[in-house]
């Protein structure tokens, strides 16, 4: 299982260093108020595409606090396209090994994790709405501090 997590990370990894030399096309972010993600609380980001010859790809960027709780944390992700198409699929964004070291970048009292969640090309000019609710069995996620949306031109375009 560690293999398959640093296989998974590595690859990542690959995937946000290509992207980070690559054109941001959209980058938000969104706040969580009180540093508490309720389950009805769901950040939505509405990007706005007209490039469908180039590959794109999402990152997205949870912060929070060094007092977050547990070893991961699962999303859903619904996007709507233009074409009048939903999909939702969960996300998984692990941020502590299994020795409790956090995965992400610390910088003081706060922990970034990113994760590419997509590298695809798109069908159809437009606006796609991209919704991502909080999936734990909790019904608030403390020390959830914001979440951001990053589109990049991915460097090695297909």
């Amino acid at each position: 299982m560690r293999k398959v997590r640093f296989i998974a990370a590595f690859v990542s990894i690959l995937f946000l260093l290509s992207a980070c030399g690559s054109d941001a096309v959209f980058n938000q972010s969104v706040a969580i108020s009180d540093h508490a993600w309720k389950e009805k609380f769901h950040p939505t980001f509405k990007v706005k595409i007209t490039d469908t010859v180039n590959t794109h790809d999402f990152v997205l960027t949870v912060r929070t606090t060094v007092d977050y709780p547990y070893a991961n944390l699962w999303l859903y992700l619904t996007i709507n396209g233009p074409m009048g198409k939903s999909s939702r699929f969960p996300l998984e964004i692990v941020t502590a090994d299994p020795t409790g070291k956090w995965t992400g970048n610390k910088s003081g009292s706060l922990v970034s994790f990113s994760k590419l969640f997509m590298h695809d090309k798109f069908p159809k000019q437009g606006t796609y709405t991209l919704t991502f609710e909080q999936a734990t069995t909790q019904k608030t996620l403390t020390e959830v501090v914001d979440v951001t949306l990053d589109v990049y031109t991915a460097k090695n375009k297909q």
